[in-house]
Parts: structure tokens; C-alpha cells; sequence
């Protein structure tokens, strides 16, 4: 009988544990320094492993940027699917998706902001990498899309094209972290997920002048 989980060797497991401290320092540091001063020697020294040690885990800083971005993926899209279980309607489900991608990236806001201040290193970018990276943008947009389609069938939404609406959706959050990383004070964050909801659904039309 095969077992559905593979089981790991403690090599294995022990591998990822140091290969999620070296994700973690890894983006703490390129947040303080910027991507351009991250270099891999500090890396190694915030993760505690030696220069060499880290380049048996990851060939370059690209790969390092890369492997930071999956992971960061994997967290958001682990709280997505948590905090969507427990909504109820399609309306409900879409606002804690916008929740759990803005309070994401308020979380690791200073590796996000060092990104956005390269472009090229966002996940539009990644050279050597935008396949995957285009390939997780993607993933995300398709569960997203999954409850703007529920939500057109039961009613809730009207008939819109689905991966559209949520593209338009993850335009419109990437926008409000955006501000809200350039902001020294940014504001309460449940007021600009209502802000960036409220825009979605009903858009900026005051309906018909009086």
C-alpha cells in the first residue's frame, strides 16, 4: 500500500527547516539593506550558517530572491485558503482574501518595500525566473477567480469574466500596498481593505446625477 505522504528522511526534514532560516534571513536582511547591498555573505551571517554552507542551498542571490518569493507565496496562499473556509458568500470570501494579502504584506513589509523600489525584482520581474514567478501569480488569480465564478452562480456577483475580476482585484490590492508602503504612517488597514472592496464591487459611480 503506498502512503499518501511520502515520509522524510530526518536529513530531509532537518534540510528544510534550515533552508526556511535562511529564507527568513534572507528577507529580513534584503528589507534593511535593499536587494543591492544584500549580499550573500550577510545573508549567511544573519541565518547563521557559514558563506559556503549557503551555497549548497542556493547557487546566487537570484535563486535566493526566488526561492524568498515562492515562499512568501506559500505563506499567503496557506492564509487565503485558511481564513476563505471559514467566510460564507462569495462577497465575504473576496474581502478576506483582500485582508489576508494586504495584512501579508504588512507582515514582511520592509522586503516588500526594498522590491518595490526595484521593479525589476518584483514578480513581474525576476529575470532568469519570471516563468515561475508568472506561474505562482497565476495559481493565485485562478483561486481568487474561483469565488468570483461561485459567486456569479449563486447569485451574489453578476456576470462578469472571472479571472478578469480578479485580476482586476489583486491591480487594485497591489495598489493600496503599494501607498501603504510608501506611507511613514499608513492607514488602519481594515479601512483600506473596505476602501479597495468598496472600489471592486461598486467602483467610484455616484449613479445618475440629480
Amino acid at each position: 500500500m503506498t502512503h499518501p505522504h511520502p515520509i522524510r528522511t530526518k536529513e530531509q526534514v532537518l534540510k528544510d527547516f534550515r533552508t526556511g532560516e535562511i529564507l527568513d534571513a534572507a528577507r529580513r536582511v534584503i528589507g534593511e539593506l535593499g536587494y543591492a547591498e544584500a549580499s550573500m555573505e550577510r545573508i549567511a551571517q544573519a541565518a547563521g550558517v557559514a558563506k559556503g554552507t549557503l551555497y549548497l542551498y542556493f547557487k546566487n542571490k537570484e535563486s535566493l530572491l526566488s526561492a524568498a518569493f515562492e515562499l512568501g507565496h506559500a505563506e499567503l496562499m496557506g492564509r487565503t485558503r485558511a481564513c476563505t473556509q471559514r467566510a460564507r458568500g462569495a462577497k465575504a470570501k473576496l474581502r478576506e482574501i483582500a485582508r489576508a494579502f494586504v495584512e501579508h504584506c504588512a507582515e514582511h513589509q520592509a522586503f516588500y518595500r526594498a522590491l518595490l523600489e526595484q521593479p525589476a525584482l518584483g514578480p513581474d520581474g525576476f529575470a532568469g525566473s519570471a516563468g515561475r514567478a508568472r506561474e505562482l501569480v497565476d495559481e493565485y488569480i485562478r483561486y481568487l477567480a474561483g469565488s468570483v465564478e461561485r459567486g456569479i452562480r449563486a447569485g451574489e456577483l453578476r456576470g462578469v469574466d472571472p479571472e478578469r475580476a480578479a485580476r482586476a482585484l489583486v491591480e487594485i490590492l497591489r495598489g493600496v500596498v503599494a501607498l501603504r508602503l510608501r506611507e511613514p504612517d499608513p492607514t488602519e488597514l481594515t479601512e483600506d481593505v473596505d476602501t479597495a472592496m468598496d472600489l471592486f464591487l461598486h467602483g467610484v459611480d455616484a449613479g445618475e446625477p440629480k
